[in-house]
């Protein structure tokens, strides 16, 4: 994969995954840690683990990144490594899946928008 390197591009991962039936709860007291740690990291702009209001197992992820660079150290790093080695016993098998996005940065500021 080649990613532009201009800095009006930022690389976007969303990640769906599903967990055992009555281990959401465990999961999430994991998913903390993993989620403080992960935003002090070089190149992360904004790092969300969101529950399903849906159902009582799923979970999304929301990722923003500067370079692929720092993805690649984010998947490397010992905290992200010990929270999947914690987390994979509680994932319903088959269900992680990821989309990785590079996306143009059009627009930002402070305020509601008034387009």
């Amino acid at each position: 994969m080649s990613y532009r390197r201009d800095g009006k591009h930022v690389i976007i991962c969303e990640v769906y995954y599903s967990v055992k039936p009555g281990l959401r709860n465990e999961l999430l007291e994991i998913v903390e840690a993993n989620v403080r740690e992960t935003r002090k990291e070089e190149g992360n702009i904004s790092y969300t683990h969101y529950p399903s209001v849906e159902d009582d197992t799923g979970m999304f992820v929301f990722e923003v990144w500067r370079r692929a660079q720092d993805v690649e150290a984010h998947i490397r790093a010992e905290h992200y490594l010990a929270f999947s080695q914690k987390r994979k016993p509680m994932l319903q098998e088959g269900t992680y899946k990821f989309r990785t996005y590079e996306a143009a940065i059009v627009g930002e500021g402070d305020g509601i928008p008034t387009w």
